[in-house]
C-alpha cells in the first residue's frame, strides 16, 4: 500500500473520531448564548474510504475525547487491519479540527484534520491534510452493528486467554491476557510484558499497557500505551483489535486477531 492510501485512510476514520470526541465542549462560551450546541458524539464509529487501498475504517471514539481509528478491509469474518492514526480533538460551534499521527508510517506521520458534525443525522464530514501527500475527504458515521455495544462495561471473560494474531506489519503476533490482567505478547524474537484491563470509564474499551524488550523489537525499549476492543463476529468468533504508541508518539503497533 503506498503512503498516500494509506494516510487517506486513516484520515478518514480519524476524522469521525475526532468530531466525536471534540463534541464534548458542548458549543460557545457563556456570552454566545445562542451559538448551537452540538451534543458529544462517543463510541464506535465505522465507515468505508473512498478511493483508497484500505477501503473501511473504525474509530473508537473516548470520553476524554481522544480517538483512535483503525484502517483497514472489512471481511466479513475478520477486520483486517492495516494501521491506525491517533489524536485529540478541538470543538468549536460545531466544528472540528485536530492533529493527528498516522502510524502506518514509520515514524509516525503528521496531519491536520478539519470536520463538521451533524448533530441530527449524527454522521461526520470534513478532510484531513497530510502536506506532501496530499489533502482527503471523509464521511461516517456510528457504527450499526449491535454485536458490539460501547455503553456497557468491559468484561475480562472476554479477552482472557491466548490470541494468535496479526500486526499492522504483516507479522504474527502471540497474544496471552491473564485473569488478573497481565498480559504477554511474542513477535518472532520480540518480547513485551504488561497490562490488559478494562478502562475506567465504565464503557467497553480495554487500556493496554506493553512495554517491550531490546531483542528483535521495532520500539526496543519501549513503554507503550493505548486501548483495545473486542467484539462477536458473525460467525460466532471473537475479535480483539489492539493499538499503543510509544510516549513520544512516533511509533506505534496495532494488532488484530480472532477466535
Amino acid at each position: 500500500m503506498n503512503a498516500s492510501n494509506i494516510a487517506l485512510s486513516l484520515l478518514l476514520g480519524s476524522s469521525v473520531l475526532l468530531s466525536a470526541c471534540g463534541g464534548g465542549d458542548g458549543g460557545g462560551s457563556p456570552d454566545t448564548a445562542n451559538a448551537e450546541v452540538v451534543s458529544s458524539p462517543e463510541g464506535l464509529f465505522t465507515g468505508a474510504l473512498r478511493d483508497a487501498a484500505a477501503p473501511d475504517f473504525q474509530a473508537l471514539i473516548l470520553e476524554n475525547k481522544e480517538f483512535w481509528t483503525i484502517y483497514g478491509e472489512d471481511l466479513g469474518s475478520v477486520f483486517y487491519v492495516y494501521g491506525f492514526i491517533q489524536g485529540t480533538s478541538v470543538y468549536n460551534h460545531g466544528n472540528f479540527s485536530a492533529g493527528v499521527k498516522d502510524f502506518g508510517f514509520s515514524p509516525a506521520l503528521s496531519g491536520s484534520m478539519s470536520a463538521a458534525y451533524d448533530s441530527v443525522t449524527n454522521r461526520i464530514s470534513g478532510s484531513v491534510n497530510y502536506g506532501p501527500y496530499g489533502t482527503v475527504s471523509f464521511a461516517g458515521g456510528p457504527v450499526a452493528n449491535p454485536l458490539y455495544v460501547y455503553d456497557v462495561p468491559a468484561s475480562m471473560s472476554t479477552v482472557v486467554g491466548s490470541w494468535t494474531a496479526m500486526s499492522s506489519y504483516s507479522s504474527n503476533v502471540s497474544i496471552n491476557v491473564s485473569a488478573n490482567g497481565a498480559l504477554t505478547v511474542r513477535d518472532g524474537t520480540c518480547t513485551g510484558s504488561g497490562t490488559l484491563t478494562p478502562r475506567a470509564s465504565g464503557k467497553n474499551v480495554y487500556d493496554v499497557r506493553v512495554t517491550f524488550g531490546f531483542n528483535g523489537c521495532g520500539m526496543p525499549g519501549a513503554a507503550t500505551s493505548g486501548i483495545a476492543i473486542a467484539y462477536p463476529l458473525s460467525t460466532g468468533q471473537t475479535q480483539i483489535i489492539a493499538a499503543v504508541t510509544n510516549s513520544t508518539r512516533t511509533d506505534g503497533i496495532a494488532v488484530f486477531g480472532i477466535r
